[in-house]
């Protein structure tokens, strides 16, 4: 979008001077005067005037900033050096606002400048004086172009170098470790704040649940905390957060009607309460925080608590899938040793008020082993689960249960004008060789107009062709399923 603007700009400039082009003046010459007197005019915004900053960390490495900055503006047009801006600034999300009474109007800003590379920063001094290394000596230099490497020239004549033996004099002016950016606005009464909020990128954060599970009771004892890591480019000091779940569509972010919101968000931000942080909803995203006191260096991840332990019912199961391949591949053909996947069912139950929807997020799974020392069992990705829904847990395969499955007699019929007819008898052979009775799940996924016309255990319907059996089979146990299927259409 900020590409898109710049053109338009250049394409209006162009046009602009093709048209009202004056041989008395320089269109290059009055940009230059512009810039001058709006840098000589600047008023600086440092990170050091912050006396307010809220983050927000929404899913999708996408963060906004709410902060306040002390600075005295008076009435009128004014350009403000905003500096100590995040090197993952999304430019044309700023906002600007004061108090209402200031009614500040946002005209323009200029494109962020940042901590260039060092190519960037030689190109500032071409035609200009340098030093290059020559072994231990240092020799003066002109700079005359940059093609990959350096080409200089020295009292000895022209000549490529590497770019890495350059020693710059000094660095170029406004150059600013951090980005910065220039907006001109407008006041109709003086104001000793400014309220900014903008997008960044690089700050992410994910619920990274644990829990404990107890076979013998059926529960889970779950908590979740909230992982935040800042890869922006930039410190965040002393910072209310606040973390927001749920699918905001973040393919055109658009800032907001107007400039004095910003400063309502400010205001709530600075009434906010201490405390345990809670939950908020707002249209379809569920907040949570605030946290105070945020401290967090580039490259820092910092853990929080999120969701309090509570301890749920759980549902095992121990479950087959079969494929359909199998029905249509005639006699003598099957799979030996198939281990089962172990699934947990879990139901969110709303948490204290009842309405607390579980974050996106990995859940790690722990047990008490025979002696009492909590050992991993597994881990799974958990989607946003709305409460009264359910979530599905998958731990690994189990190690004491083995399957085989194998056609046991196929017969197919062609017939004239019509589909062949097909009747087969499938079987699973089950194996529990495990300390403790199992109930354990088949599922099956029957071909379009295949039904099963007889079995040695009933079966469950599912979804459109999914159909399922659950056997008990004691510890040390074998069983086996058979079911004959046929089909004519």
């Amino acid at each position: 979008m900020a590409s898109e603007l710049r053109n338009r700009l250049v394409l209006a400039t162009i046009l602009g001077a093709a048209l009202f082009a004056s041989p008395d003046l320089s269109i290059s010459d009055a940009q230059a005067a512009d810039a001058a007197k709006k840098a000589e005019n600047a008023v600086p915004l440092a990170a050091d005037d912050r006396n307010k900053l809220r983050l927000t960390v929404y899913p999708g490495n996408l963060s906004m900033i709410a902060e306040q900055r002390n600075v005295a503006l008076p009435a009128g047009q004014s350009t403000l050096k905003i500096m100590d801006l995040p090197a993952t600034l999304i430019d044309d999300s700023l906002l600007i606002g004061a108090d209402k009474n200031a009614n500040l109007q946002l005209i323009s800003t200029t494109e962020p400048t940042g901590s260039r590379g060092g190519y960037a920063l030689l190109e500032q001094f071409i035609g200009k004086d340098i030093k290059i290394r020559r072994n231990d000596d240092l020799i003066s230099a002109t700079l005359i172009a940059l093609d990959g490497q350096a080409l200089v020239k020295t009292a000895d004549g022209v000549e490529y170098i590497p770019i890495q033996n350059i020693v710059m004099p000094t660095l170029p002016d406004g150059f600013t470790a951090r980005p910065s950016l220039d907006a001109v606005i407008r006041t109709g009464t003086a104001t000793d704040h400014v309220s900014l909020a903008y997008l960044i990128g690089g700050i992410s954060w994910q619920t990274a649940y644990v829990g404990h599970y107890d076979s013998k009771t059926g529960t889970l004892d779950l908590g979740a905390r909230a992982r935040i890591v800042n890869n922006s480019g930039g410190d965040i000091d002393n910072a209310d957060l606040q973390l927001v779940a749920g699918d905001p569509n973040q393919n055109s972010p658009r800032p907001m009607a107007k400039a004095m919101r910003t400063e309502m968000l400010m205001s709530a931000s600075a009434d906010s309460n201490g405390g345990q942080a809670g939950r908020n909803k707002f249209e379809n995203l569920h907040i949570y925080g605030p946290y105070h006191g945020l401290n967090m260096k580039n490259g820092d991840a910092v853990t929080l608590p999120l969701l309090d332990t509570r301890q749920i019912k759980v549902a095992r199961d121990v479950i087959f899938r079969g494929n359909t391949s199998i029905y249509y591949s005639g006699n003598a053909t099957g799979q030996d040793f198939i281990r089962p996947d172990i699934e947990l069912t879990i139901e969110n139950d709303g948490g204290i008020d009842k309405q607390s929807p579980w974050p996106a997020g990995q859940i790690r799974i722990y047990a008490n082993d025979a002696t009492g020392i909590a050992t991993f069992l597994g881990e799974d990705q958990i989607n946003l689960t709305p409460a009264g829904e359910k979530a599905k847990l998958q731990l690994g395969q189990a190690s004491d249960i083995a399957g085989s499955r194998h056609v046991v007699t196929y017969d197919r019929k062609t017939r004239k004008n019509l589909p062949d007819e097909v009747a087969a008898t499938l079987e699973w052979t089950l194996k529990n060789s495990g300390p403790r009775d199992e109930t354990i799940t088949i599922e099956e996924t029957l071909p379009a107009n295949w039904k099963i016309i007889e079995e040695n255990h009933p079966h469950q319907d599912m979804d459109a062709g999914q159909i399922k059996w659950q056997i008990t089979l004691p510890a040390g146990k074998e069983t086996s399923l058979r079911w004959t299927v046929h089909s004519d259409q």
